[in-house]
């Protein structure tokens, strides 16, 4: 990357911080205009940003698209990217019309039944790893939440687990499982016996740092293939919307799930309304009355 656009990239870099983002996401956001920028030098022969045109930008988004495969919310992504950098770096107005956000289908994600669930985490004979997947799956929790978990976070006594600075930046409490609790209480034993408040609920391999969420990915990954799911379409965060749609199915209200699952549309959460229809939930018809 040439000096020039070393410069424009760490403007960005400073607004994404102005912008109080989380780390992970300044990082997210760094690596799209890294890959934009590295491709204007490799395929435009480093032509200056400013005087890149719409139809050269459009050309990097079918790059996108129909070369890297990645799906329409991600290339949205890039385009909200290059929307700010080139409006707050570039100073450049930026024309929608010329470069519009790719439609997208709105799936319904695939969920595990409780008897996949329970078979999974039964099968895990690691304690940190059981006690990993039981608390995503009993509270609900995101990964990244879990990853950030201190030992303070747990209230025994009140049954709620303290999440802090959650995606939507709330502080929120989130459901604590008395089962879930035990297999805690098993993994604290054997791997973190002297831990204190303060210290990470599961720490990472780099002393004071928390566990990386790429390490609960493939405990996850792992285990589906064990038991059989990895055709099933599962990803680590149907762990979360199982907890969502099972609340559902045992008769818990809309507005008392959004709560617990720290959602900031009461739209996100109508997904297990449509998931529960689906699953068989008794919504009678009024032609059979």
């Amino acid at each position: 990357m040439n000096e020039q656009n070393t410069n424009y990239l760490k403007q960005h870099i400073d607004i994404l911080s102005f912008r109080d983002l989380a780390p992970g996401t300044i990082a997210t956001y760094t690596s799209y205009m890294t890959q934009y920028i590295d491709w204007v030098e490799e395929n435009l022969n480093a032509k200056p940003l400013p005087k890149v045109t719409w139809e050269e930008i459009r050309s990097f988004l079918l790059f996108l698209k129909e070369v890297r495969h990645l799906n329409p919310r991600t290339v949205n992504v890039y385009i909200a990217q290059l929307r700010d950098f080139y409006q707050y770096v570039l100073h450049r107005d930026w024309d929608r019309y010329r470069i519009p956000y790719l439609h997208f289908d709105e799936l319904l994600p695939k969920v595990p039944t409780k008897e996949e669930i329970n078979s999974i985490i039964d099968s895990v004979y690691n304690p940190k790893h059981k006690a990993e997947l039981a608390l995503l799956y009993s509270s609900g929790i995101r990964v990244s939440e879990l990853c950030r978990l201190k030992c303070g976070d747990i209230y025994h006594s009140k049954q709620c687990i303290y999440i802090s600075r959650s995606k939507n930046r709330c502080d929120r409490y989130a459901v604590l499982s008395e089962k879930a609790y035990g297999l805690l209480v098993d993994y604290i034993r054997v791997f973190h016996p002297h831990a204190t408040k303060e210290d990470w609920l599961f720490p990472g391999q780099k002393a004071g740092s928390h566990i990386h969420q790429q390490s609960v990915y493939n405990t996850f990954k792992k285990w589906l293939a064990v038991m059989k799911l990895s055709e099933a379409g599962y990803t680590l965060h149907s762990l979360r919307h199982a907890f969502g749609l099972h609340l559902y199915e045992a008769g818990t209200d809309l507005m008392t799930i959004k709560e617990a699952m720290g959602h900031k549309s009461l739209s996100s959460t109508s997904v297990y309304l449509t998931l529960g229809i689906g699953n068989g939930r008794s919504v009678k018809s009024p032609y059979d009355e």
